[in-house]
């Protein structure tokens, strides 16, 4: 079935044409991984631990749209059970937050479940969420964030998706807030979600195709 694309969506057109004209244009960014695009990737991931570990990933990575390094501070205890049977995470500190208050980002139930069956078939018990691994495949403490660019890299090649430039950490942040708004969700929520300083610093993330792109 073929998925329905939110970038075509005339709100999130009005939106981009608006901020155009308000920013004017800015240089390459990020190639935007909207769910459409998640769904493919996440197909194409082996079951094996790597695999695993590379769908935790995409699915923290969409769902929370933070910067690499925050995505791999997440820790399995910031994991919280909410009212109404509800999820959130905790973000202990970002990049806009100096005084480290944190915040709770809330969570589907499908990205609790892809990390509790990591933690289980992983043998993990705490520490970071997501993890590297040593060339025997043994598994780290934690990831390198800069290890997230390469491995989105891996698996753009090999779901052979080659016509969209390519994936990096920003890709989360893009593609995030490109169907948030879509979903007729607030700018202000947006930028609570990502975490950026003001709108203008946002919609960076958002401006940055042709007009005709959305026509």
């Amino acid at each position: 079935m073929k998925l329905k694309d939110p970038t075509q969506e005339p709100e999130v057109i009005h939106t981009l044409k608006r901020l155009h004209r308000k920013l004017g244009r800015a240089q390459q960014q990020a190639t935007h991984l909207t769910k459409d695009l998640l769904e493919k990737l996440i197909a194409i991931c082996d079951d094996d631990l790597i695999g695993i570990r590379n769908k935790v990933l995409l699915q923290l990575g969409y769902e929370t749209i933070r910067r690499r390094a925050e995505l791999c501070a997440f820790e399995f205890c910031d994991i919280k059970h909410m009212p109404k049977a509800r999820y959130a995470i905790n973000l202990r500190s970002s990049k806009t937050d100096q005084y480290g208050e944190g915040k709770l980002l809330p969570i589907s139930d499908t990205l609790v479940e892809i990390i509790y069956e990591w933690k289980r078939k992983a043998n993990l018990e705490h520490g970071k969420i997501l993890r590297g691994f040593f060339k025997g495949k043994s598994i780290r403490d934690k990831l390198n964030p800069s290890s997230i660019n390469n491995i989105l890299k891996q698996l753009q090649a090999k779901a052979q998706i080659d016509d969209i430039g390519e994936l990096s950490g920003h890709s989360f942040r893009v593609g995030g807030a490109i169907d948030m708004l879509s979903n007729g969700i607030p700018l202000e929520h947006i930028i609570l979600r990502g975490g950026w300083k003001s709108d203008t610093t946002a919609m960076r993330y958002l401006r940055n195709w042709q007009e005709d792109f959305w026509l």
